[in-house]
């Protein structure tokens, strides 16, 4: 066997794993992005609350503005799950 195609089967082997670990990962990221979108309501609302504060007032209405932005963009659909492609490799060609 030579140095390519050593090169060419472990290059398939990767690519068949990557598309494995893909799948994983679509499985999974959408609870992490809900959890992150949560936690980024909740730092939101705290930051504001600090500035309001520290403001004395002066910006409420500015701020409310702004956190309610920063919340309907969290909140917007996502995508639906698109199919993830994962390329075969091609069969070796004989000489």
């Amino acid at each position: 066997m030579g140095l390519t195609d050593k090169a060419k089967e472990l290059a398939d082997t990767a690519l068949t794993k990557a598309g494995e670990l893909s799948e994983v990962a679509r499985e999974k990221a959408p609870g992490y992005l809900d959890r992150a979108a949560d936690l980024a309501v909740k730092a939101t609302d705290a930051a504001a609350g600090g500035v309001d504060r520290a403001t004395g007032g002066r910006f409420h209405e500015r701020i409310e503005e702004v956190t309610a932005k920063v919340g309907a963009s969290l909140d917007r659909p996502r995508p639906a799950d698109s199919p993830t492609v994962v390329v075969e490799p091609d069969e070796p060609k004989q000489p």
